[in-house]
């Protein structure tokens, strides 16, 4: 009961801020012009986004784009490119805020003060800041952090969640996810903080992975996955709106094509990282419940 209020609350805030007013931009008559979305997403956050052994740029958040990519190309009537860029933990911000890029779809978590430099998209995933850590270790509990070394990339919310739930903590700065596993074989840091669902992406890609584990059960916060754009560009945002909320309509309703994308990266049985449908259908129809019903179709 705990874990769906709190994916509630998460739905209600993320429709509330994408639904503020914004004025129409420039992004969505660029993309006619141009006949290309130039996307920023990650290379190392599975299963949102990476890249796979053959060399493939891979992911959910991968899957998202080309769905939005395919339904603007349907509403310009014209062939749509989707041009990948990389990001990161540091850039991905002014990236957006510079127009460097049109949309970034990742792992990003909403904050209030992300939103007064990018606009959001509606959530289209929940996670929530964990620790990776390796086994035997007695680290869990918020109050076992107290005094202990966890790694955490600076300017995030698994930074900002670690601070606010123990001040005790002893936070060491890491680039990644993957300088972080190295200073954890070292002994140079006792855990890394990260969103849950990343971690256990981490945890997969890792030769060793039966010597770590991800923890606690429940997140010691929950946030929200969005796409960010550029401010006051209210076509473009609602473009993207509908995209993902008619997804989000077919992982509800059982539509074979949006489920086998969802099973692919979250699936309980083959994907590449679990998570609970039940969990994730509430937390899309708290969202699709904010909007007009879109008929499906095939994409």
């Amino acid at each position: 009961m705990r874990k769906k209020f709190v994916l509630l609350a998460l739905t209600l805030l993320l429709t509330a801020s994408s639904q503020s007013a914004s004025l129409a931009g420039e992004i969505l008559e660029k993309i006619k012009q141009t006949g290309v979305i130039t996307a920023g997403t990650r290379k190392d956050a599975i299963p949102f986004a990476y890249v796979n052994e053959e060399g493939e740029w891979v992911g959910y958040s991968i899957d998202v784009l080309e769905i939005i990519r395919q339904d603007i190309e349907k509403k310009l009537g014209k062939p749509i490119q989707l041009k990948l860029v990389e990001v990161t933990p540091q850039n991905r911000f002014d990236k957006v805020k510079n127009r460097e890029i049109d949309i970034e779809c990742a792992s990003s978590t909403f904050t209030w003060e992300r939103d007064e430099i990018v606009d959001f998209s509606v959530s289209y995933f929940a996670s929530g800041t964990k620790i990776f850590r390796k086994k035997g270790s007695d680290l869990g509990t918020i109050d076992s952090l107290a005094g202990r070394r966890i790694g955490v990339i600076p300017n995030t919310t698994n930074e900002q969640a670690i601070k606010l739930q123990q001040p005790a903590a002893i936070l060491v700065p890491i680039k990644d996810r993957t300088e972080g596993l190295e200073k954890l074989k070292k002994g140079e840091i006792e855990a890394i903080a990260g969103d849950g669902i990343v971690l256990q992406g981490l945890k997969l890609e890792n030769n060793n992975a039966d010597q770590f584990e991800v923890v606690p059960e429940f997140p010691y916060m929950y946030e929200a996955y969005a796409c960010m754009i550029p401010e006051d560009e209210s076509a473009w945002r609602g473009m993207v709106n509908y995209s993902l909320v008619k997804f989000m309509e077919g992982i509800i309703s059982d539509q074979p094509q949006q489920v086998e994308i969802y099973d692919r990266w979250f699936g309980e049985e083959i994907g590449v990282t679990p998570y609970s449908r039940e969990a994730i259908n509430d937390y899309f129809q708290g969202i699709v419940d904010s909007y007009e019903w879109i008929p499906l179709i095939s994409y």
